[in-house]
């Protein structure tokens, strides 16, 4: 999966799930400050992409990826670990 197809699943989860304008979604926005999320809204957000990814995510996972460029990198790591055995271990 390349980075821009990553970064369109979650640019789909944002905009559909929570209404965040597409123009706000980019590498460098946060989730309580561009994009106003609370702690229940994260916890839903970790639900819809372990789901749309097919991982398996802790909220504990997530604690400190604070951008969706984080997010995004963190995603890309587990998804092909998960396609590809132990890479890069």
């Amino acid at each position: 999966m390349t980075d821009d197809e990553l970064l369109q699943r979650l640019k789909d989860i944002l905009t559909a799930d929570f209404r965040v304008p597409p123009e706000k979604v980019t590498r460098e926005a946060t989730f309580r400050g561009t994009f106003g999320m609370d702690s229940l809204d994260a916890v839903d957000f970790i639900y819809l992409v372990s789901k749309a990814f097919g991982i398996k995510a802790e909220v504990s996972d997530f604690r400190e990826l604070h951008s969706l460029g984080k997010v995004a990198d963190f995603l890309k790591k587990r998804v092909e670990g998960a396609a590809g055995g132990t890479r890069g271990a």
